[in-house]
């Protein structure tokens, strides 16, 4: 190899390798802050606000059923979809209806902290 292309491969390797620990530390950051709020409904993960597809079921009493079976509770939000961990009881009183969810977001899990009805403002 030529004295230059092998100066371009290790100058190219020494400014990748300097920029590995600033990237890493930018995304530490942007991950350390991760309180958010959403409205939306909350739903079973099988119904996601859809109507339910069993005579004899409403959109409520379909999505205690799949609940029941083992179904996670999620939020809807638009076409984001996040499962919602915290006290079940707690959730189950806002099941297919909209809330106003505060929590730490991980990935698309929210761990919930406070869960109430939205302001009529909104």
């Amino acid at each position: 190899m030529s004295k230059i292309a092998i100066f371009t491969v290790l100058y190219i390797a020494s400014v990748t390798a300097l920029m590995v620990p600033l990237r890493v530390q930018a995304v530490s950051e942007a991950t350390t802050d991760n309180n958010v709020t959403f409205i939306g409904t909350v739903s079973c993960s099988r119904c996601q606000g859809i109507q339910p597809l069993q005579k004899g079921y409403t959109r409520w009493t379909w999505a205690l059923r799949s609940v029941s079976e083992g179904d996670d509770i999620v939020l809807v939000v638009g076409n984001n979809i996040y499962k919602l961990q915290g006290d079940k009881d707690q959730l189950l009183k806002y099941m297919e209806s909209k809330a106003e969810v505060t929590g730490s977001l991980e990935g698309r899990t929210l761990t919930v902290q406070t869960i109430a009805r939205p302001d009529k403002k909104r």
